[in-house]
């Protein structure tokens, strides 16, 4: 889910957002050190049955990026938004802070 920010507050869990990924980054530290699920584990957790491998969509953003260490070129687009923030002028997505300049279609002030 991403979490909007505005000039009237935030819309959306961040406390939930970051107890999930405080969770996910512990598992995934454990299972770096080789320590991977425990069978309690496995077995409590939800069955999956008749799965098939499945992409799904995410908010992102493209356009002109610069200053970024990989994103070169007329249009890149960033990984998912957590945190969009445009009246702010700002956008966080897993990997970075974004400075957000004019949105598509819009002509500079004069």
């Amino acid at each position: 889910m991403t979490i909007i920010i505005d000039r009237r507050g935030i819309l959306g869990d961040v406390a939930g957002e970051l107890a999930r990924l405080e969770a996910l980054a512990a598992d995934l530290e454990a299972i770096a050190s080789g320590v991977g699920p425990t069978s309690e584990q496995i077995e409590s957790a939800p069955l999956i049955d008749h799965w098939v491998e499945f992409v799904r969509t995410e908010p992102c953003l493209a356009g002109r990026i610069s200053g970024h260490p990989h994103c070169h070129g007329p249009t890149s687009i960033t990984s998912g938004v957590w945190v969009w923030a445009p009246e702010l002028g700002w956008a966080r997505t897993l990997s970075r802070f974004y400075r957000l300049g004019r949105p598509k279609g819009t002509q500079p002030s004069a």
